[in-house]
């Protein structure tokens, strides 16, 4: 009998999907460690940007490598869900993780960045660039 139920069906679309993103998420996460296991490196200093950032971006790392695991194991055992629902879903995994790390790395290059970190600390932006 064929199965005639409304259920969204895991096509190998959506399992390659989850796959490669589940790959990627923990690539980036073993990246943005390693970042965070050489901060002061060679010399033990530790600019207090990255003094300030280390805490939060050690938490999105965590994010990344957890939601890495799920998507592997939405890939790995066929969880249910649709190519629109596993679009969405890696959407927002990228908007909660991916985004504010890239946001936080960059900022030492950014202008408008810059203003904003030092309008909230009080203190001017040092990433120890500089001479």
């Amino acid at each position: 009998m064929a199965d005639r139920s409304n259920k969204p069906k895991q096509t190998l679309f959506t399992r390659t999907t989850a796959l490669v993103w589940s790959a990627l998420s923990v690539m980036l996460a073993l990246q943005w460690s390693a970042d965070l296991g050489m901060l002061g490196f060679p010399d033990g200093y530790i600019t207090p940007f990255a003094r300030a950032t280390s805490t939060l971006l050690g938490i999105l790392t965590a994010a990344c490598m957890a939601q890495g695991l799920y998507f592997f194991l939405a890939g790995v055992f066929g969880r249910k869900v649709s190519a629109v629902g596993l679009c969405l879903q890696i959407l927002a995994a990228a908007v909660l993780t991916v985004a504010p790390v890239l946001i936080v790395k960059d900022c030492p290059g950014s202008q408008l960045c810059s203003k904003a970190y030092e309008a909230l600390t009080g203190t001017m932006m040092d990433d120890g660039a500089g001479g």
